[in-house]
């Protein structure tokens, strides 16, 4: 079984099987993960690695999760957490110095995965960074593949923006 657990591998092979559009198809090697980990000066989480090796990149549910290979039904420049992540440097977003940005909340936020492990939301209506999961698994389960519901939060981080 590989870090991310057998429940949110199976769910997401399950999902691009039936919707080929949905993910990338292409594997993603070790060598160029890490050449992305060190341009971003953020080391993935072992779940993270595993997920962009094997998928690339997809659509899971409602959700898009970035990585290092573009997918039919994705967006330009939506695709690659090296150029999202890299934009939203660029655009100032609190946050992203220390994360990779992974998805967006459909409303502009960007979701980002940090050195921990952690998935992080900055969130422009509440002007703070929102830790929304302890780790990408369940992240993803939770929030892209709605397998599981979210959990309150209360006792995950916040942080306000800086004014």
């Amino acid at each position: 079984m590989g870090a991310m657990g057998a429940d949110p591998l199976r769910r997401l092979a399950a999902i691009v099987e039936r919707v080929p559009v949905a993910w990338a198809r292409k594997p993603v090697a070790a060598g160029e993960i890490d050449r992305a980990e060190a341009r971003l000066g953020v080391p993935f989480s072992a779940g993270y690695r595993e997920f962009v090796a094997r998928f690339g990149g997809v659509h899971a549910g409602p959700l898009p999760v970035t990585g290092l290979r573009r997918w039919a039904a994705t967006g330009r420049g939506e695709w690659s957490v090296v150029e999202l992540t890299e934009r939203h440097r660029a655009q100032g977003w609190p946050g992203t110095e220390a994360w990779v940005v992974i998805s967006g909340d459909g409303f502009g936020n960007p979701i980002g995965l940090d050195a921990a492990g952690r998935v992080w939301l900055s969130d422009h209506d509440s002007r703070e960074c929102v830790c929304l999961e302890a780790s990408f698994e369940d992240w993803l389960r939770r929030w892209a593949l709605r397998a599981e519901p979210h959990r309150a939060g209360d006792d995950l981080p916040r942080r306000p923006w800086p004014v």
